[in-house]
Order: structure tokens, then C-alpha cells, then sequence
């Protein structure tokens, strides 16, 4: 998969992890819950330590089936606000995307941003057919981030390695396009 250099919103830079940022990653994952949600990504209980995931996201890039993860910094700053990305399916014509922020960025509409511009990279660029995502019931927040970025509920799934119920989400290309020319 194409891992792009950097992606830019009107407030945020999108760019991929680097080995640098492992102190950064380590954080956001011991949010609450930011590591709620990434046990649906992952679909397992993470570990005590995360080492051994951020590994295995840098060093996916040398793979076909890369983990897009990107690390979320605000423009002005250049503090890290959170993370988002793309895991490609079976199929290769379909990913998941996933996306969180630390506590003080929720709610200020920067995750709708970083998606919106992910979900363009993902149809434009990368070329692919659908996106979904699943997202913990109890994150009303973040299924309203799906909701705001044009993706569709279309139910609940089981997640059987985790033993749970996630909301499941999905956006086709074709759908994407149409919101383009409203």
C-alpha cells in the first residue's frame, strides 16, 4: 500500500509514524479510551506494553499489507493531537479506518478533518472501493465522527477475539464521489 509522505487539512498535518514518535504512541494508547477502541482495530486486548504493536506498525510499511498509521499534529503548534488511519482487508479493495485523539482535541472537530481527508486519500489515491469502520457502542463521539464524515450505519457485528459487539460503518467510493458534486 502507498504510505503518503504527509496529507494536510486546513488545521492539521497527517504524516506516518516514524521511530521517533514511539513516546507519542505510548500515550495515546494509555488513554482509556483510545485503548478501548484500539482492541476493536486490533481485535484483541492489547498488551501491557505497546512495543511490540508500534513495531509491528513501522515495520508493516515494508509489506504489502501496510498499516497506514499516521500521526495527527495540530499545524500551529505541531503538538500531537491523536492518530488515524487505514488497515487494508482481505479483499485489498477495502480497509478499515481508524481514528482517536487525546482528550483535550475531542469535540473541536479535528478527527472529522483528519477522516474526511483520509477517506480522499483512500478513494483518490489508493484507489479503493470501500472503507468501513467499527467503532465501540459506548463512543458516541466517535460514531458520530462517522456519521459526520459521511459513512453509513449499517449495524452491529461481533467481534468474536474480543468477545464484543462493535457498531459497523462503511462509505463506498461511489458515495463518496456524490457528496463531492452536492
Amino acid at each position: 500500500m502507498d504510505i503518503p509522505n504527509q496529507l494536510e487539512t486546513k488545521r492539521c498535518v497527517l504524516r506516518p509514524f516514524e521511530r521517533d514518535d514511539f513516546e507519542v504512541f505510548s500515550n495515546l494508547i494509555k488513554d482509556g479510551l483510545v485503548s478501548e477502541n484500539l482492541e476493536f482495530l486490533v481485535m484483541k486486548k492489547i498488551e501491557e506494553k505497546p512495543e511490540f504493536l508500534f513495531e509491528s506498525i513501522i515495520n508493516s510499511s515494508k509489506t504489502l499489507n501496510a498499516i497506514v498509521a499516521l500521526i495527527l499534529l495540530k499545524k500551529d503548534t505541531g503538538n500531537c493531537i491523536g492518530s488515524c488511519g487505514l488497515i487494508l482487508l482481505e479483499d485489498n479493495n477495502e480497509a478499515m479506518c481508524f481514528y482517536s485523539l487525546l482528550p483535550n482535541y475531542r469535540g473541536c472537530g479535528y478527527a472529522i478533518e483528519a477522516v474526511k481527508k483520509l477517506i480522499e486519500y483512500a478513494f483518490m489515491k489508493l484507489e479503493l472501493f470501500k472503507l468501513i469502520t467499527l467503532i465501540n457502542p459506548k463512543n458516541s463521539k466517535a460514531w458520530k465522527v462517522a456519521e459526520r464524515v459521511g459513512m453509513k450505519y449499517m449495524g452491529q457485528v461481533q467481534i468474536n477475539d474480543i468477545s464484543s459487539i462493535a457498531m459497523y460503518f462503511s462509505i463506498e467510493k461511489s458515495e463518496f464521489e456524490a457528496q463531492l458534486i452536492i
